[in-house]
């Protein structure tokens, strides 16, 4: 009994937990200017400006340039950003942000549906607009986050959402990104704790792909079907799901992990007419010709993992992007991790800037680059007037650990970047204050 009351109490809370109590951001109600400020755009080919103006209304951007704004509205909220950098904020692809919050507790987990083929799912649907773990992502300036479902062979749709909001449609900003299907693993593992021979591996890998290409023929026959008679074709749910992705207008984001799987995934779906988008990305290095040739963009799952192979370079995973960039491959970079660590994306990218990625590219492959090859380039991702102000200003060199967001937009709501654990700071600091031994204090946000 006691042992069962023990495991109620964790259980409860860790619900508990899960809640967090920091309400939405208030829309935005007056201009804001922010002056003075060094800005980082994110756009290809564009120098930061040393000393510019980001003016926004509505929660979208109407004005960016050198120098102070030509002129301001009478009731406009002036920040002063001297000192300070103005950057687009980061965008995570492959999160389960909000669909997980305490591994541990099967309750709290909405990563994965029961069944093998769910075209139908939407992982926006699933998620929790509470997560205690929402805060602590923005405070390492992630305020986009694309969610993908797991688990099965056809795991849902991929969902773009803001990291701010009371309900699940608040955030949401596309609701259907992308197919993730998990692809088969081309090349048979050896590691010590496989338990299937090379000759079994690949025979299940042969069927699994034969199953793929089954269901998705089924799929484009009840398409061509329903367009030729939509009264007549009896409805069904999967493949109605299916119909943009079919008709390659909505990307196939493929899992491949490996040169062997990255190559007959990719040559899978162009056979098939469809839109592929790599997500993994170890190998792509190897695929050049193939990736450029049908100008497939590749999602690296985070660059602090080790090589999967033996024979690899231990550097290969922190040498990827900078390949990729070289070869004109378009590609982002992720953090292939648990949601409470997706506050380190711009760590993944400063790892790829110290093994030869420029440090501008880096700052796209977390902004800019994510949200175009998730579709929502046309309004997240870079600072540019028309587009959402979802962006924020930050101390220190961009992509070093020093470097701190402190204040945040969205669609120009100004966010809390407070979360549990500087509550807890705090709650010290003032301990320690009491006790004659306070610890210097962080630069307060402007």
């Amino acid at each position: 009994m006691r042992t069962c009351a023990t495991m109620l109490t964790l259980f409860v809370a860790s619900i508990a937990l899960a809640q967090s109590e920091m309400p939405a951001a208030a829309p935005q109600d007056t201009p804001i200017a922010i002056v003075n400020a060094r800005i980082d755009q994110a756009v290809s080919g564009t120098a930061p400006i040393a000393r510019g103006h980001v003016v926004f209304d509505k929660g979208v951007i109407v004005s960016v340039g050198e120098g102070d704004p030509a002129s301001l509205p009478a009731n406009c909220q002036k920040i002063d950003g001297a000192g300070l950098t103005v950057l687009p904020g980061f965008v995570n692809t492959g999160s389960v942000l909000e669909l997980v919050e305490t591994l541990q507790v099967q309750a709290t987990d909405d990563r994965v549906e029961f069944g093998a083929w769910r075209p139908e799912i939407r992982a926006c649907v699933a998620v929790n607009p509470d997560s205690n773990l929402i805060p602590v992502a923005r405070a390492g300036g992630v305020l986009t986050s694309c969610l993908f479902p797991q688990g099965g062979v056809v795991s849902g749709h991929a969902s773009v959402m803001r990291l701010d909001g009371w309900t699940s449609e608040d955030q949401t900003i596309s609701p259907r990104a992308g197919l993730v299907v998990q692809w088969p693993v081309s090349e048979p593992i050896t590691a010590p704790w496989m338990d299937k021979s090379v000759e079994d591996q690949k025979r299940d890998g042969q069927r699994n792909m034969k199953e793929i290409d089954r269901f998705f023929d089924q799929a484009k026959a009840w398409a061509d079907a329903h367009e030729a008679d939509p009264k007549g074709t009896p409805g069904d749910l999967r493949f109605q799901n299916m119909v943009e992705v079919v008709r390659g207008r909505e990307p196939v984001i493929l899992t491949a992990n490996s040169p062997g799987s990255i190559e007959s995934a990719v040559l899978w779906a162009v056979r098939r007419g469809l839109k592929p988008v790599i997500w993994g990305g170890m190998g792509a290095d190897q695929c050049v010709p193939l990736l450029k040739k049908h100008g497939v963009p590749v999602l690296v799952a985070g660059t602090h993992r080790l090589p999967r192979r033996s024979a690899g370079a231990i550097d290969d995973v922190y040498r990827l992007p900078a390949r990729l960039y070289a070869e004109g491959i378009p590609f982002a970079i992720a953090t292939g991790s648990d949601p409470a660590n997706e506050r380190h994306l711009p760590d993944h990218a400063a790892t790829a800037v110290a093994y030869g990625l420029p440090p501008d590219a880096a700052l796209r492959a977390i902004t800019r680059d994510p949200a175009t090859i998730m579709g929502v380039g046309a309004r997240l991702g870079s600072i540019e007037a028309g587009k959402a102000a979802t962006l924020q200003l930050v101390s220190g060199t961009p992509l070093e650990m020093t470097c701190e967001p402190l204040v945040a937009f969205i669609d120009g709501r100004r966010v809390d970047l407070g979360n549990h654990q500087t509550r807890l700071d705090a709650k010290y600091r003032e301990k320690y204050r009491r006790m004659g031994k306070l610890p210097p204090v962080a630069k307060a946000a402007p």
